[in-house]
């Protein structure tokens, strides 16, 4: 229950008023420390987007920080026989390619049934040969079709059995899950069998994929086919025709793809750009205590972006001098980019590197830095509070002893009064 305190009734004067003025005076302190916090909170939210936009930008230069990567392919096929990509060890050319057939799988089925409920087979296994793995499937009379095929997709082998009935009769269908006759399954019953052995119940016979590319017939277990062409990989969709032409895959530089890394590049690093300027630059009006104009990360993390442009980069090695990394490398101004008065554009890894990996990054020591002042700061604020806490109660007491006091001195004064007239 909150106390009752009647002030000022002997005395005359107004103790929780001056009560509350006196504490106010003990925490002035730290409420100017609370709006420090609130300003150091917002330089840490100012610093982590940095270091975001940091991150994003480094993303951005690293799909570019390998020379291929500078003079990416595109590989276009003349019909839908077939598509193709290219890597950036591809040679740009034209490539004739005619597809013969496509790869499958095989697929078998049991021998028939006229129920697929338990009892349908008395005791029994399959044994199951995709590759070199190899699993037995047991059975008992009290299995069901679908029972079989659940213990088959559960035996990790490269294979996948339904129930299929076909409006008479119902039978166990295995599939063998890839192309090529070198992942058909073998199979062995044993017991009540399934017939799953026998050839005749090989419904789709497995197949390899064929193809001529560049008149070279190319046989591959997979119809897609990466390892003929350095640099290029086929699909095969469709055979062709006897009297369709071949198909012709032309590679080149992908000129839209590299132009648009370049401009992701460009708008990560216009990001950090513009973010460094509107803490750092100076427009006329005072910045805030909140911001953090002025500061020595910042101004540093500007200056090595604008190092950038005039910096070498290329085929010398990691620990070359300068002189002989501008003498064999190429500067980002050769390939077309460029900086504005403002500071508009582009970057270097390593430096990214710096600013934005965990732990020891730069910026990831300045957050920790406004963290362990923001700390020390709730500290000295939690001590004022005490103090003022303390001294609201020791007041609260002498006062009301002070009004007892004077409580007390009205009556004898009263009563001295009405004793001698």
């Amino acid at each position: 229950m909150t106390a009752v305190t009647f002030t000022g009734l002997s005395s005359g004067i107004d103790t929780a008023s001056l009560v509350t003025q006196l504490v106010a005076a003990e925490r002035a302190p730290a409420n100017n420390l609370t709006g420090r916090q609130s300003d150091l909170a917002t330089q840490k939210t100012i610093v982590g987007n940095l270091s975001s936009a940091l991150a994003a930008l480094g993303t951005a230069v690293r799909g570019l920080d390998l020379p291929g990567e500078v003079q990416p392919r595109k590989a276009t096929a003349s019909d839908g026989h077939v598509t193709a990509a290219a890597s950036s060890g591809a040679l740009a050319t034209v490539h004739a390619v005619r597809v013969e057939q496509l790869a499958r799988s095989q697929i078998t089925s049991s021998r028939t049934f006229d129920s697929a409920g338990p009892g349908v087979l008395g005791d029994g296994s399959v044994t199951i040969t995709t590759g070199t793995k190899t699993a037995t499937i047991s059975y008992t009379g009290a299995d069901s079709l679908a029972d079989i095929a659940a213990r088959i997709n559960g035996a990790g082998v490269a294979a996948s059995a339904s129930v299929l009935f076909d409006g008479t009769s119902y039978r166990l269908v295995v599939a063998s899950t890839g192309t090529g006759t070198a992942a058909a399954a073998q199979f062995a019953d044993d017991g009540d069998g399934l017939a799953l052995s026998d050839p005749d119940n090989i419904k789709v016979h497995a197949r390899d994929a064929k193809a001529e590319i560049d008149g070279v017939e190319v046989t591959r277990a997979s119809n897609v086919i990466a390892d003929a062409v350095p640099g290029v990989t086929f699909t095969l969709v469709s055979p062709h025709a006897a009297a369709d032409a071949s198909s012709s895959v032309s590679v080149a530089l992908d000129t839209d793809g590299l132009h648009g890394k370049l401009a992701a590049i460009v708008s990560a690093y216009n990001t950090v750009n513009a973010a460094l300027h509107a803490q750092l630059d100076y427009t006329g009006t005072q910045k805030g205590t909140n911001t953090l104009f002025g500061d020595a990360t910042l101004r540093q993390l500007q200056g090595a972006l604008g190092s950038i442009m005039t910096s070498s980069y290329g085929p010398a090695a990691s620990d070359a001098s300068e002189a002989e990394r501008a003498a064999t490398g190429t500067t980002l101004g050769a390939i077309g980019l460029s900086r504005d008065k403002t500071g508009a554009l582009t970057l270097d890894t390593a430096m990214t590197d710096a600013y934005t990996r965990g732990g020891d990054g730069i910026l990831a020591g300045k957050t920790a830095g406004l963290t362990a002042r923001s700390t020390a700061l709730q500290g000295t604020i939690d001590q004022i509070n005490t103090r003022a806490d303390a001294l609201k109660t020791q007041l609260e007491t002498q006062f009301t002893a002070l009004e007892t006091a004077m409580s007390q001195l009205k009556s004898q004064s009263s009563y001295l009064s009405s004793i001698l007239g």
